[in-house]
């Protein structure tokens, strides 16, 4: 005689593997058509630098940023905002600032916590190799995004940022992230809108994007890249801080 109880609990046990299966396997084809969408596995595998020089425009004024990153390494960035420019950086687990806006015009060391939290912007290849960087990725449903069909992947850093990342069914590029981190023990959210991917050495790249951040609320970040150089010689002199 069958026991019922059993065998159906048998079933929906094997239902919720099978299930969990497909699932897992649905995240990695998704990121294995991102990688394939953003370059391939070989141009990303070599991506290991990168500058940016790009405007942003934001409560009426267009403001100039310059971006160095290093892969896993280092990432540095001015702003000239009115005539004062606004450096931060990071090399390794240290980082440091100075921002005349602030009356910082010296450099100063950043604490810990802000280091954590800005050490994510040294990852320039984001969703590749994401399970050796020690990522976790979980497939959180589809959605409409403006018109466009998209997967909603969300992705937990090692140090616990978390990025939402709206990943078009169509092209497979990143339409947008909603990032969400932890400063000075204050939820912050931010989104980020992404659009205008250009080819650059064979890499895909988002030139323009609409930035907005709950430490802001209401104002909106136009950023327009104007240059964007794949692996150029880089002064690693530049992400020390100055004495």
């Amino acid at each position: 005689m069958t026991n019922k109880p059993l065998q159906t609990i048998l079933l929906l046990l094997l239902s919720a593997g099978i299930f969990i299966n497909v699932k897992a396997q649905s995240v990695d084809e998704i990121v294995s058509k991102h990688i394939k969408a953003m370059g391939g596995e070989d141009k990303l595998s070599k991506l290991q630098s990168m500058k940016i020089t790009a405007e942003m425009d934001v409560m009426n004024m267009k403001v100039p940023i310059n971006t160095t990153i290093v892969q896993n390494q280092a990432f540095r960035s001015e702003t000239t905002v009115q005539g004062a420019t606004i450096v931060q950086a990071i090399n390794g687990n240290t980082g440091w600032a100075i921002n005349p806006m602030t009356g910082e015009t010296k450099p100063t060391a950043l604490p810990e916590e802000a280091v954590k939290s800005m050490e994510s912007e040294t990852d320039i290849t984001g969703l590749y190799n994401y399970k050796q960087k020690g990522y976790q990725l979980t497939l959180d449903g589809e959605e409409d995004l403006a018109g466009a069909k998209v997967y909603k992947v969300t992705m937990t850093l090692k140090n616990g940022v978390k990025r939402i990342n709206y990943i078009s069914k169509d092209t497979f590029y990143i339409l947008k992230i909603i990032a969400k981190t932890n400063i000075n023990g204050q939820d912050i959210e931010s989104e980020n809108i992404q659009s205008d991917f250009r080819r650059v050495e064979g890499i895909f790249y988002p030139f323009s994007s609409e930035v907005s951040t709950s430490a802001m609320p209401g104002a909106k970040m136009a950023l327009h890249i104007k240059t964007l150089e794949i692996n150029p010689k880089i002064d690693p002199s530049i992400f020390e801080m100055p004495k």
